[in-house]
């Protein structure tokens, strides 16, 4: 009679079990942190207009009105309708070198001055709707709709 010995190690139907339980448990971790990093990016945008609300008055200060179409002061600024040309107003005058932009490509933040370059509005368009928001501004500014999924600072 002959002594089989049995080989060490794991079978095929073993190995292919293993695999389908991790990829199952990959994908619950996967779904479940995609709302953690969506709610993290809105409330990095919260932080950033905040932060942004601070340079805006310091400008305020330092010219006497915001960002916008007036000339003819020691500010150097065009006529900053957009994120774009905000940040470069801002980065010419030396309030920042690095001015917050959206985290998500293909995103942006939206600034608007007013006629008389005396009030603003800036937003962020959110990725989830959060009810702790709505106790913040909440309707319309400008030509910004500041509901829903939109967080607005108006000055």
């Amino acid at each position: 009679m002959r002594n089989k010995q049995r080989e060490k190690g794991f079978t095929l139907i073993e190995m292919l079990i293993v695999i389908a339980v991790i990829a199952v448990l990959s994908g619950v971790v996967l779904t479940g942190t995609r709302g953690f990093q969506a709610s993290a990016r809105d409330t990095r945008r919260m932080g950033d207009l905040r932060n942004v609300q601070n340079y805006l008055e310091l400008f305020y200060n330092r010219c006497g009105y915001y960002p916008g179409s007036i000339s003819g002061t020691s500010c150097e600024t065009g006529d900053p309708q957009d994120w774009d040309a905000l940040t470069a107003t801002m980065e010419s005058n030396n309030f920042t070198s690095n001015f917050p932009n959206d985290p998500v490509d293909g995103r942006t933040y939206y600034y608007e001055a007013g006629t008389d370059n005396l009030d603003y509005v800036i937003g962020a368009e959110l990725e989830r709707e959060n009810s702790a928001l709505d106790d913040d501004f909440n309707g319309t500014a400008g030509s910004l709709d500041c509901s829903g999924l939109f967080f607005c600072i108006e000055s």
